[in-house]
């Protein structure tokens, strides 16, 4: 399928599939009229791509992902490692946004104090 093709029925923008391309997570075959040709697995790399994305993956992790599935070199502990990994990190943000919570919370606590006080003192006045 052409880039068009590919284009609509993965959502993807071509600026998109361009870049993907350029990273190597997919590929396609040039025409003798240099039109770029993909075939019905880069349909499935790039539903991987978006899931992946969605799940917090970065490309460069994406990429490694794809070269170990089309090597046939992905095994269940390289899995589990990728996804105990990703764990850890995730676990990591949810500890910082917990943080970040509390620190706004107290902010605002603070500041609808200071500004109740000022109030109370414009209206002494």
């Amino acid at each position: 399928m052409r880039i068009g093709e590919l284009e609509k029925h993965s959502g993807a923008s071509r600026h998109t599939l361009r870049y993907y391309e350029s990273l190597g997570l997919i590929s396609a075959q040039r025409r003798a009229n240099n039109y770029r040709e993909y075939s019905p697995q880069t349909l499935s790399d790039l539903g991987f791509i978006q899931q992946a994305q969605n799940m917090g993956f970065s490309l460069g992790e994406i990429g490694e992902i794809l070269q170990a599935r089309r090597e046939q070199q992905l095994d269940c502990a390289q899995g589990a490692l990728l996804v105990a990994k990703k764990l850890a990190e995730v676990e990591q943000k949810i500890a910082d946004l917990h943080k970040l919570r509390a620190f706004l919370r107290s902010e605002q606590q603070r500041l609808e104090a200071s500004a109740a006080a000022q109030a109370a003192m414009r209206a002494q006045a």
